[in-house]
C-alpha cells in the first residue's frame, strides 16, 4: 500500500454520480450547476444530500429562498451541456444550450434531456466545522425515470476532466 497525502484522500472516493442541480430565484431566473457529491441518506422519507462548496453560490442562495431544487442525473447525451454550467458566467445556463420543462411538484425546472429526475424540498443546509462544503439535505417529493435508460448512459465523475460510465453489473449475495 502507498500512503496518500490527506489533501488527496477524498479523490480516492470515485467514481461519483454526476448531477445537474436546477433552482430558480424569487424572480423566476433559472440557475443550473453540476455537482458530483451526492448520496442517499434516508429511505423513509426518501432523502439525499449534496455537497456544495461553502460559499453563497447562486444555487445555495436560491435554495435558501425557495426551499426547493431538482437533481437531474447527467447522461452522456447532454454531459457537455451540463458541465458547461460550471462556468462562472452570468449567462452560463443560456449558453449551455440546456432546455427545461416544468417540474411536477416544485417550481425549479427539470432539464428536458434528463432521463432520471429527483424533485426535492430543502430540509436543511448544514455547516460542518471548518469543512469547505455545505451539506444540503433534500427530501425527494417526486421522481421520474425513463424506462429505457441503460446504465452505461449515466455519467460518473472520476477526477478533473475525466468521466466514466458504469460498464458492468454483477451480483454479490447479501445475507439479511
Amino acid at each position: 500500500m502507498q500512503e496518500i497525502p490527506l489533501e488527496d484522500s477524498i479523490g480516492l472516493i470515485y467514481p461519483r454520480l454526476t448531477v445537474l442541480v436546477t433552482t430558480k430565484d424569487e424572480e423566476g431566473k433559472v440557475n443550473a450547476a453540476p455537482y458530483s457529491w451526492i448520496a442517499p441518506v434516508s429511505f423513509k422519507p426518501p432523502m439525499l444530500y449534496l455537497g456544495i462548496q461553502r460559499r453563497e453560490t447562486q444555487t445555495i442562495k436560491n435554495m435558501r429562498i425557495t426551499k426547493e431544487f431538482v437533481v437531474n442525473i447527467v447522461t452522456r447525451d447532454w454531459a457537455a451541456k451540463a458541465i458547461a454550467c460550471e462556468a462562472k458566467l452570468p449567462d452560463k445556463v443560456e449558453k449551455s444550450g440546456i432546455q427545461f420543462r416544468e417540474s411536477k411538484k416544485v417550481r425549479a425546472p427539470t432539464v428536458s434531456e434528463a432521463k432520471i429526475v429527483l424533485e426535492c424540498r430543502l430540509q436543511g443546509i448544514l455547516e460542518t466545522g471548518k469543512a469547505d462544503h455545505f451539506l444540503v439535505i433534500g427530501q425527494i417529493v417526486h421522481a421520474e425515470k425513463d424506462p429505457n435508460i441503460k446504465d452505461d448512459e449515466i455519467v460518473m465523475h472520476h477526477t478533473g476532466p475525466n468521466f466514466v460510465s458504469p460498464s458492468a453489473r454483477f451480483e454479490v449475495e447479501r445475507k439479511k
